[in-house]
């Protein structure tokens, strides 16, 4: 069978199925759509960030992550300073409240990514942080994509 075989569908199932098991923590608890939560947790590992680095980070596309911004301030989470070199860029970073509520949010999200990997033993989690560490070098060094249909993620 094709699927079985085909890794972007195999990977994106996985995706699907590991955020599904998290999901209620950031939306029903916490009011947070997939793209806010995804901004927050990477606003909370960095200083400041760009929109554009969001992008390539969460990933999304620059309107998603640009709502996820929007709807972050208006909690008091975000905040967003212009560069002093180039106008059209902002940084966004965590503000305390922001800070407090990823604080908040983040020991119930580990405590749920343990539990969906209660089941396995030592060995097969090593095995598992093992071929994401494989698949991650991999597309570290992936050229990027040109032509017709570049920047799909198909």
């Amino acid at each position: 069978m094709f699927l079985k075989g085909y890794l972007p569908y195999r990977l994106n199932l996985l995706a699907e199925l590991t955020s599904e098991s998290t999901r209620q923590i950031y939306r029903r608890r916490h009011g947070l759509t997939r793209p806010e939560w995804r901004v927050l947790v990477n606003l909370a590992e960095s200083p400041s960030l760009t929109a554009s680095e969001l992008c390539a980070l969460v990933p999304a596309h620059k309107t998603k992550i640009s709502r996820a911004l929007v709807a972050l301030e208006r909690r008091g989470w975000v905040k967003r300073e212009s560069d002093a070199r180039d106008r059209r860029v902002s940084h966004a970073a965590l503000t305390p409240r922001g800070r407090s509520a990823f604080a908040r949010i983040r020991p119930e999200m580990e405590a749920a990514t343990e539990a969906m990997l209660a089941p396995l033993g030592a060995e097969d989690r090593r095995k598992i942080d093992e071929g994401l560490a494989v698949l991650e070098r991999l597309f570290e060094r992936a050229p990027p994509a040109t032509g017709p249909g570049a920047g799909n993620r198909d």
